[in-house]
């Protein structure tokens, strides 16, 4: 672990530790105005001749001594900027992090970060520091939540998309890959072998690998076609109202839609975009939202 993640996941081992006390936000209710997230910080002041690479140092620097305010407004330039890097997400989220433990935090602070830490694991899968660290985070605000009187919601991923979650797109191909070369090989062995084992080997190299290659190869299609068909995003207001086509929000009845809202920091997957909103899956549950209340996050 570099010197300044360890830095960084200290620092979030003492936000989770000691965070203040956040005050309920008013959220949206049925035939209400919707909560709309703070605009972007004002980006910093940089010379034109300053690369990304130098402006991201310099927003490291800046969070290393304490100064997350100036580091959000570079790394939120940098994001404005098309400037993608798992550790610039990471980082980001750190100094939203750091705000949100300070006299100087902002509603949606948190969402921030969780939005900063799933963008590094959609960037890098493998950030061990990034998953735990998003944990916290959720963790977080689900205590918050709690201490509000808000009662804990839980969303499951469809069927198909929580299967082809189970690795990565890369992996499935890879796997059927695996299978059509084992299916090829044991059908040349059954057809061409001189010998009984031979034959026999072919015989049951074959179906496996006809299986693999029909499971594996089915499930990089699904992936792919929800990776085109949909982006990743995250919540970051307190609650964001599910509404219908029209803008009103969604009404419970008889238990459909399962929720309602949609709480700080959730992923949700948005389908489509329709002038100042989104239409959005979260778990089994479709709705439209504001756009202002989602981040939607780069890989």
């Amino acid at each position: 672990m570099s010197k300044w993640r360890l830095v960084a996941v200290l620092a979030l081992q003492a936000a989770a530790a000691g965070a203040a006390p956040q005050t309920a936000d008013s959220s949206a209710q049925p035939g209400g105005s919707a909560e709309v997230a703070p605009p972007r910080p004002k980006p910093a002041a940089n010379s034109p001749d300053d690369s990304p690479a130098d402006r991201f140092a310099a927003a490291a620097a800046d969070l290393k001594r304490g100064a997350f305010e100036r580091a959000i407004d570079e790394l939120e330039l940098l994001a404005d900027q098309g400037f993608v890097h798992p550790d610039a997400s990471f980082d980001r989220a750190v100094a939203y992090v750091a705000r949100a433990r300070s006299s100087q935090e902002r509603p949606g602070d948190l969402g921030q970060a969780a939005a900063g830490f799933a963008e590094t694991l959609e960037l890098r899968p493998d950030d061990d520091e990034a998953e735990a660290a998003l944990s916290r985070v959720r963790s977080e605000i689900a205590r918050r939540r709690a201490r509000g009187g808000a009662a804990p919601v839980a969303a499951r991923p469809p069927l198909l998309r929580a299967v082809v979650g189970l690795v990565s797109e890369s992996t499935w191909s890879i796997i059927a890959l695996v299978g059509a070369a084992l299916l090829t090989l044991g059908l040349g062995l059954r057809l061409f072998g001189s010998k009984t084992p031979t034959r026999l080997t072919g015989s049951v190299a074959a179906p496996i690998g006809g299986a693999a290659l029909l499971l594996c190869g089915g499930l990089a299609i699904g992936a792919s076609a929800l990776r085109r068909a949909s982006v990743p995003a995250v919540v970051v207001v307190s609650d964001a109202r599910l509404l219908d086509e029209d803008g009103v929000p969604l009404r419970q009845v008889d238990g459909v839609p399962e929720h309602l809202a949609i709480p700080e920091g959730e992923t949700v997957y948005v389908l489509e975009r329709r002038g100042s909103h989104s239409n959005v899956e979260w778990g089994t549950t479709r709705g439209w939202v504001s756009t202002a209340q989602v981040r939607t996050l780069a890989r």
